[in-house]
Order: structure tokens, then C-alpha cells, then sequence
């Protein structure tokens, strides 16, 4: 019963200093914001250090509303193919994420990440609304999925279309259509193993655009003479390159042309 008596006082007298210090001492906004701040923001945004709330809602964070405020008008970003896809996205801190080091740039492209926010998009759009309609047909260009429930965690990444966003990029010049998951990885771009067909092979220009320069009079100035060949056609690409690498001059070796 003593010791019981004892805590009691102890709690007591330590709830009475903690509301003699809140008495005391009023911290302002600023000092709250001081004491939880996480890291400084980037570059782009470091003149809002001080205004928490232009980009955080109370109990809630970071809103796409307060993000679109200032970023709904970016042209330049929804006028490109490769990020036109920002458009039709309700959701910005996934990809986005500040407060980092100052010498990081505030992006983590996740494809994994975007997919999942592609689903949960989805999942707000309604067909009935004109404004979702919109954002339902923007994301028909580079989610695979039409349903949210037909993301499966274990195949995340074949729920994105690649084209979607890499089409006008694609240095096959669609030659191999449109599905990039048969060969390349999100990891990385490079194809672990590839091997080139045969130096023998006769069919280059199946995958090989000739480079403009060989359909003027560079091709038989320089090209031609350079490699030996002042009889080889543009399509016969196999008379001067190697498969090592375009600039292996059969019988030459690495020409520096630039």
C-alpha cells in the first residue's frame, strides 16, 4: 500500500510539472515545425521550408490537390509522351519523395510503385463522370490492367504497357512491337547475355537503320574510301562493320568519325 502511495505522488507530481511547463512555455508554429522537420526540401522547393501546410494537410500529409496547385499547368510535362502519364495520376509522393539529402533529386521512378498507383487510380475513376472518363482513357495508354483487382502483387510489372511511355523512344523502330518485357528488365535496360547474330549474317537493315550521313555523298567520300569498300551498297552493312560495335571498321578497327 506505501509503494502504491508512492507511485501515486510520483505520477502526480510529474503530470503537475509537465502542465507548469506547458503554462510557461507556448511553442509557435515555427518551433513545432523545427522540432519535427524531417530533412530539407529540395532545390525547387526549399522557398516553402517554412510553410509546411502549402504542401501537408493536418492527419492526413502530402495531397495531390496541394501538389497539383502548382504543378497542374506544367506543360512541357503533360505535352510529352514519356510523362504525359502524370496527367491521369491522383497520386505524387510515391514517385516523388522530399526531404532527402540536398544533393538528391526528389524522384524514385518505381515502376513497381507506379503500377500500384495506376490500380488504385482505377479504382477512384468512374465511367459515369466526364473527368474520370478522361483519366480512364489516359490510363487505358499505359496500364494493361482494366479492372484494379486484376493487379496481381507477384506480376506487378507486366501490368504497365512500356510502349505507353517509351514508344517514341524505341530504337527497334518497332520492329519488335510493342511488348519490351520479352527482353528487357525494369532493373536494367541492358539484356544480361545478349548475343549479336553472326558478322555472316546478309539481313542488318531487318534491325539496322543506316545513319543519314550514308544516304548523301559522305557514304561514298568518306565511309567507302575510309573502309576499303567503295563498292558496298547501304544496305550491305556487313561489308564494312563488325558486330563488336558499329564503329569496327572490318579490316580497320574503331574509327573515330566524330
Amino acid at each position: 500500500m506505501k509503494q502504491f502511495a508512492l507511485w501515486s505522488a510520483l505520477i502526480i507530481a510529474v503530470a503537475t510539472a509537465a502542465s507548469l511547463a506547458m503554462v510557461h512555455f507556448k511553442p509557435t508554429s515555427a518551433t513545432w515545425q523545427q522540432l519535427v522537420r524531417p530533412g530539407p526540401l529540395s532545390a525547387r522547393h526549399a522557398y516553402l521550408s517554412d510553410r509546411c501546410t502549402t504542401c501537408h494537410e493536418p492527419a492526413v500529409g502530402v495531397t495531390v490537390a496541394n501538389c497539383t496547385a502548382c504543378h497542374a499547368n506544367a506543360e512541357r510535362l503533360l505535352g510529352r509522351q514519356p510523362t504525359a502519364f502524370h496527367a491521369s495520376i491522383e497520386e505524387c509522393a510515391a514517385c516523388h519523395i522530399e526531404h532527402q539529402p540536398t544533393n538528391l533529386r526528389p524522384l524514385v521512378m518505381d515502376h513497381v510503385a507506379l503500377a500500384k498507383v495506376g490500380a488504385r487510380t482505377l479504382a477512384r475513376a468512374s465511367r459515369s463522370d466526364a473527368d474520370s472518363a478522361a483519366t480512364l482513357k489516359s490510363l487505358e495508354t499505359w496500364l494493361r490492367i482494366q479492372r484494379p483487382e486484376q493487379l496481381d502483387a507477384n506480376s506487378t510489372r507486366e501490368a504497365l504497357n512500356c510502349a505507353g511511355c517509351h514508344d517514341r523512344r524505341d530504337p527497334h523502330f518497332k520492329r519488335f512491337g510493342s511488348d519490351c518485357a520479352q527482353c528487357h528488365g525494369l532493373e536494367s535496360w541492358i539484356i544480361a547475355g545478349y548475343q549479336h547474330p553472326s558478322s555472316r549474317s546478309k539481313e542488318c537493315v531487318q534491325c539496322h537503320q543506316p545513319p543519314p550521313s550514308h544516304f548523301m555523298e559522305h557514304f561514298s567520300m568518306v565511309s567507302q574510301k575510309f573502309a576499303g569498300k567503295e563498292h558496298a551498297r547501304v544496305d550491305e552493312c556487313f561489308e564494312c562493320h563488325n558486330t563488336t560495335s558499329w564503329n569496327d571498321i572490318v579490316n580497320v578497327g574503331f574509327y573515330k568519325h566524330h
